[in-house]
């Protein structure tokens, strides 16, 4: 059988499948009460059907003066024969009531008050012939007066009990769930608050990495701004906001120099240009820990020598001539050598400025490499810097 709590039925139910229980011999039990739901009095009816007691619901006849009378007295617990009962006409006439059809039966009838009309609800008892089961009793006596008034004492006192004992647990229940659900409604409003304070501190990051980049452009007169996937990035960011101003700076430097063939005057910073976590991308690291302290203006042409200096050591490992072809195929992005001509001549006053504040830097291309060589005289740094 299902586990269910005591006080998950009504009590009179409860009472009525632990009776058996609680005193041996017991063959029926009838209970009637008053219910709540009807605001009538209705009757349950406890038998045993092999072997096992069955609940369920019993129709008496109409007999409302006698229920009234028993449920008002006061005795807590009553004695009854067969031939106490005022019903032998009831079983002539083949009335549905059946309570006291027993001849030979002992039936004891006890009083329990209700909380709801606060009269008293009957159980009446019935136990094998002679009180035989319950006990060690003899047969050839009758049971005495004083011992059925302790089993009446006990038995209704257990009873008493039982019900006082699936109030309280009832009770503690609903206290219980009571506080369950203020802790659910608080944790909720936690929650939305935590939640509110989440978005509006995400609002707070966004709006901050953008006036950093504010200031670059009151600085660079360069518009920097973040494609929606930053954005994103820049919301969920969950370190140190004092590191957050670096990281975006760094950004910035990534993407003026991955910006060859852009615009230089708008600038849009990609979500992989964010470095957060710089030990997840080996690649992204090393670029701004070698851009990190070049200044903006620069790192365009920076980077445009890193390429050509990378290009011109694989043109050497393949033991092939440095020239503006061969170094061009080997770009990422094949380019013509007019192409690099082109971008030697745009940058040439940057490249002074670099090669002359790098000297260990490209070490390759400012030696070897003839087109770098005509655009530029190494002897006369100052003069064109001074240009």
């Amino acid at each position: 059988m299902k586990r269910v709590f005591s006080f998950a039925e009504k009590p009179v139910l409860f009472i009525l499948r632990l009776l058996p229980t609680l005193i041996s011999g017991v063959v029926k039990v009838i209970a009637v009460h008053f219910s709540p739901d009807s605001q009538s009095i209705i009757s349950d009816l406890l038998k045993r059907e092999s072997g096992e007691f069955v609940l369920e619901s019993y129709k008496v006849s109409d007999y409302s003066s006698l229920f009234n009378r028993l449920r008002s007295e006061n005795a807590p617990y009553t004695w009854l024969r067969k031939e106490d009962l005022p019903f032998e006409i009831l079983s002539k006439e083949k009335v549905q009531l059946e309570i006291f059809n027993e001849l030979n039966n002992s039936i004891l009838l006890i009083r329990i008050k209700n909380q709801f009309d606060q009269k008293n609800d009957l159980f009446f008892i019935y136990f094998n012939q002679g009180l035989n089961n319950i006990g060690s009793i003899n047969l050839n006596k009758v049971l005495s007066t004083d011992k059925k008034t302790i089993i009446g004492e006990i038995l209704r006192n257990s009873m008493l009990i039982l019900l006082e004992n699936s109030k309280k647990d009832k009770d503690l229940f609903e206290t219980l769930n009571e506080n369950t659900r203020a802790m659910i409604k608080e944790r909720n409003i936690i929650n939305n608050e935590i939640e509110i304070t989440r978005d509006k501190y995400q609002h707070a990051l966004i709006f901050l990495g953008k006036s950093y980049l504010i200031d670059l452009y009151k600085n660079t007169g360069i518009t920097y701004s973040f494609s929606e996937s930053t954005i994103k990035k820049i919301r969920n960011y969950n370190g140190d906001i004092s590191d957050l101003k670096t990281i975006i700076l760094k950004a910035v430097n990534y993407a003026e120099a991955m910006n060859l063939g852009g615009s230089s005057n708008n600038i849009l910073i990609e979500d992989f240009h964010l470095v957060i976590d710089e030990s997840n991308d080996r690649q992204q690291k090393k670029l701004t820990q070698q851009v990190g302290d070049v200044p903006v203006k620069y790192l365009k042409t920076y980077l445009l020598l890193d390429k050509l200096e990378s290009a011109a050591q694989r043109v050497k490992s393949k033991n092939m001539l440095l020239t503006g072809s061969n170094i061009g195929k080997e770009f990422p992005t094949p380019i013509t050598p007019p192409a690099i001509s082109d971008a030697l001549k745009k940058h040439k006053q940057k490249i002074v400025f670099l090669l002359k504040n790098y000297p260990d830097h490209w070490e390759i291309i400012r030696t070897e490499f003839r087109p770098m060589q005509n655009i530029f005289n190494v002897k006369s740094y100052d003069d064109q810097l001074s240009a």
